[in-house]
């Protein structure tokens, strides 16, 4: 798509705001079961005979492979791909070397930590992700990244994407906190409670965040709108 066909598509918003909630109705719903519904479906019946490890260590197969069949279908070969596929894989490598159920649970800990950190070092370099996450989006209909990327630089846009990041960083912080608790009151045989309960805040703040994003994107385009009566 060029560039110019995406102008003409962002001269209107309320359709693209529209079209991010209706896509995010339909991805929970997937995420739901594919994350939720198929994991405690796995553990449920195979835990007796496959015994708490090996139960738990299946139940994520359906992820990992519903995220990779995404990331070569929708050809997310960009930052934004790149990151989710590298969380997967360590993730991945986490659960495989952990030989235990308990240390399982807690991978999710370590990970979030480290994610948190990540997010906060890109937000003291100035190289907020969330900007990056954007110019992907962008990118896939018809900008260029070099144009996203200035635009996206300048203030007020930058103090957004500032913010974006910062929210992630949050989100991920109490997901840290949410877990610890649930694993010292739940531990494995409680792994439904804590799947569920989990699922439900990150569902919650999925929400949260792509609402921030449908505020940001209108903000654009709303200078976009402005630029253009400007040269008019």
């Amino acid at each position: 798509m060029e560039y110019k066909s995406f102008h003409v598509l962002t001269l209107n918003h309320k359709p693209v705001a529209h079209m991010l909630t209706k896509i995010l109705n339909k991805r929970t719903l997937l995420d739901l079961i594919i994350y939720l519904v198929i994991p405690l479906l796995i553990w449920n019946t195979c835990r007796s005979f496959l015994g708490d490890y090996l139960a738990m260590l299946l139940s994520t197969v359906p992820g990992i492979i519903y995220t990779l069949l995404t990331f070569f279908i929708e050809k997310q070969y960009s930052i934004t791909g790149l990151f989710i596929l590298a969380t997967m894989i360590i993730g991945g490598m986490l659960d495989i070397y952990s030989r235990t159920a308990h240390q399982m649970l807690w991978n999710i800990v370590y990970t979030n930590i480290g994610l948190v950190v990540f997010w906060c070092f890109t937000m003291i370099i100035k190289k907020p992700m969330a900007m990056f996450f954007f110019i992907d989006y962008a990118y896939l209909h018809g900008v260029p990244k070099e144009h996203s990327r200035s635009l996206y630089s300048q203030m007020p846009f930058f103090r957004y994407f500032m913010f974006l990041t910062g929210f992630l960083a949050v989100r991920d912080l109490s997901d840290i906190f949410i877990r610890i608790f649930l694993i010292h009151v739940y531990d494995v045989q409680g792994f439904n409670n804590i799947k569920i309960i989990t699922q439900i805040w990150n569902t919650l703040t999925t929400i949260m965040f792509v609402y921030g994003i449908i505020l940001i994107i209108n903000k654009i385009l709303l200078h976009k709108t402005d630029s253009v009566q400007d040269t008019q």
